[in-house]
């Protein structure tokens, strides 16, 4: 195998081979960040110079490549067209001979990563031209050059990056301020970090971060509540660094701080510092700097108390009836997805990443009330109707009776005839044999002559007892199909009884049990992340019907408006707004009569929250009143495996079984599948 450095070097005495003989055949390649951008500076005149530099070379300019708007952190496969170059580059025969760029700072924000590049380009035989430095690789002159640029540009970095390392690590040695993020608490004063605090014996109105750390830590000693102190907090007028209100989680972060309670910050101790092999780090020892105290020893204690003996509110976890049960327009499966404003909802699994840069799917979120309410509904009405459930089990018991009507009666008679039969054969044998042996014949003679004289009896007991064996095949089936049918019914009236109101724990260990598989026919419908309408929620809860605004209602409510829409008459909002609770139109479906759908649904909201909303619906229920719309039957099918006995079995266990199941319906187990056609 031929060694890669050769290689290289023998793809670069051919390029210049060829750029020898003709004109090198040149692209440019040319970028600008957002920054940049704002500052003015495009693409057309990193162009202007890179084209300017391969006319005075009397190259041949061939292509150009322009990512715009790109940043120079990004990798190279990160850049479309960055990308596009580096895989033309590798085309046989190559498209061109030499790339040229206005800096290398277009390629990456470090030398290093420019350098790597060039190099790259250079094995397979494609030169790079920089228009700032006026060189290029494509001769041993040139390349020699770029490489002394590249090896003087490293040492400069590592003397400026020993200085920096060695000055910041002689100023952490000192107690001074390292730079970075300024701890929750503190300030910066003098290159050292000091307590963001009033100073002694001045007034002042301010609200300082040490100060909300103290007030947060007696708060929440007080409360034992993260959130109720945040909440008190808040009140007081304090606020995030960022000015943002105090949260349960934020403020517990801030207090409980390492560097807070232990009134020390630590440089270079985290696992992130870089080492060399022997663990050691390579810049400098770690160096602990002493902060002044935030919290007194004795405060520090108590809060450490309270902390390991918080008071505990405990919360319901929310149960998913459904969850892995659902398949998803993509083959995944719908779990739980907790709360999306507070609303409970499902989400495809195939959301999530399986690994890093690894596709995921669109699939809507779904209210998990609605698919489990239609669900746990329709597998009900299924399991509590006896004749749906015989005639998907295939035990029709009533057809299966009607046919042995009598079979008892018969039964008696064919065992009586055929006890006859046999009695009738076994004389008939003895007499053929006395017959027989008076001819005095041979034994295999003997034998076939007395055969031919029973062979009439023998013919009909054998039919007797094939129509015996008949009938006792079709009483087991129908005692099967009695014992199935009666398990059938059992389990229909332990529905009817017992099923009505069984709380979500219960209904999602019957979904299990049950094996059900809901599969949407079409895609779901796209919702807000699986909230239901707020303006439904909102009649829902309140019990309320939806009325129709008159003249004389609208008389009644116009004085009690607290926000008017501008340009719109207020009237058509509220129109607009009533049209979309009754129907139940999605807001974006409304028709154009009532004007922008932003606007309806902005005032819907707004009015609801002044309390106009409740005031006006309430003032209108004399008016003509509809009910809510029914939440549309989503087009679903619902596959199921039955086996009533173990249905059965696990109502007599369970808790909700107020009296003992009969065991004449606890037969042989049997189990059969069901399918759910959608209620189209």
């Amino acid at each position: 195998m031929q060694d890669p450095h050769v290689a290289a070097a023998a793809a670069v005495a051919a390029a210049r081979l060829r750029s020898g003989r003709r004109a090198l055949r040149a692209v440019d390649y040319l970028r600008v960040s957002t920054e940049e951008q704002a500052k003015g500076y495009g693409i057309a005149s990193s162009g202007k110079k890179t084209a300017g530099y391969i006319s005075q070379k009397d190259w041949e300019h061939v292509g150009t490549f322009a990512d715009e708007g790109v940043s120079g952190a990004l990798e190279s496969r990160q850049r479309p067209e960055l990308r596009r170059l580096m895989e033309q580059a590798w085309n046989v025969p190559r498209p061109f001979d030499i790339v040229v760029v206005n800096e290398g700072r277009a390629i990456g924000r470090t030398g290093r990563a420019f350098w790597r590049w060039v190099w790259e380009l250079q094995e397979i035989g494609i030169f790079v031209a920089v228009v700032k430095r006026d060189y290029d690789n494509s001769t041993p002159e040139g390349e020699s050059k770029m490489r002394k640029d590249a090896d003087y540009a490293e040492d400069e970095r590592e003397i400026i990056r020993e200085r920096t390392q060695g000055g910041i690590q002689e100023k952490a040695e000192n107690g001074g301020y390292t730079g970075g993020k300024v701890p929750y608490g503190y300030r910066v004063r003098a290159g050292r970090l000091v307590l963001d605090e009033c100073r002694e014996g001045r007034d002042c109105a301010a609200k300082h971060e040490a100060c909300a750390l103290r007030r947060g830590r007696r708060l929440y000693v007080a409360l034992r509540d993260w959130g109720q102190a945040a909440v008190v907090l808040n009140t007081e007028g304090h606020t995030r660094r960022d000015g943002g209100p105090w949260g349960g989680q934020s403020l517990r972060q801030q207090v409980l701080s390492p560097i807070v309670l232990e009134a020390r910050q630590v440089f270079r101790g985290s696992g992130g510092v870089k080492r060399d092999h022997d663990g050691r780090p390579v810049n400098g020892d770690p160096v602990v700097i002493p902060l002044p105290p935030v919290f007194t020893p004795a405060e520090v204690e108590e809060l450490r108390a309270a902390t390991k003996h918080p008071v505990r509110t405990l919360q319901k976890a929310r149960v998913y009836t459904l969850s892995g049960r659902i398949v998803s327009p993509c083959g995944k499966r719908y779990i739980g997805g907790g709360a999306i404003l507070r609303t409970k909802a499902y989400r495809c699994q195939g959301r999530s990443k399986a690994y890093v840069g690894a596709p995921t799917c669109s699939c809507p979120y779904l209210a998990a009330d609605l698919v489990e309410e239609q669900t746990w509904r329709r597998v009900r009405m299924l399991l509590g109707d006896a004749d749906r459930l015989r005639t998907m089990a295939g035990c029709q018991s009533e057809a299966a009776a009607g046919q042995c009507d009598g079979s008892g009666e018969r039964r008696v008679e064919l065992d009586r005839q055929i006890r006859i039969h046999r009695q009738a054969v076994a004389i008939a044998l003895g007499v053929a044999a006395k017959e027989v042996a008076a001819r005095d014949l041979c034994l295999k003679e003997s034998e076939k002559a007395v055969e031919r004289q029973i062979a009439p009896l023998q013919a009909e007991l054998d039919v007797l007892l094939d129509s015996r064996r008949e009938l006792k095949a079709r009483l087991a089936e129908s005692d099967l199909a009695r014992e199935r049918s009666a398990q059938l019914v059992e389990l229909a009236a332990t529905v009817h009884r017992m099923w009505n109101h069984l709380p979500l724990e219960r209904q999602k260990e019957l979904m299990a049990e049950l094996e059900v598989e809901v599969t949407f026919l079409g895609s779901p419908r796209r919702g807000r992340n699986g909230q239901p309408c707020a303006l439904a929620a909102w009649f829902t809860e309140r019990h309320l019907l939806v009325p129709l605004l008159t003249d004389e209602g609208w008389t009644i409510i116009e004085p009690m408006i607290t926000h008017r829409p501008r340009g719109v008459s207020p009237r058509l909002v509220m129109t607009g707004i009533l049209y979309k609770a009754r129907t139940g139109t999605s807001w974006s479906a409304l028709p154009d009569l009532f004007g922008c759908p932003s606007t309806l649904r902005t005032y819907a909201a707004r009015w609801r929250e002044t309390g106009f909303w409740e005031n006006a619906v309430r003032a209108l229920a004399a008016a003509e009143s509809t009910p809510l719309p029914a939440s549309p039957e989503m087009q679903t099918r619902i596959g199921c495996s039955i086996e009533p006995r173990n249905l059965l079995s696990s109502e007599q266990r369970g808790s909700l079984s107020t009296s003992p199941l009969p065991d004449h319906g606890m037969g042989r187990a049997f189990r059969f599948r069901a399918e759910l056609e959608p209620l189209f």
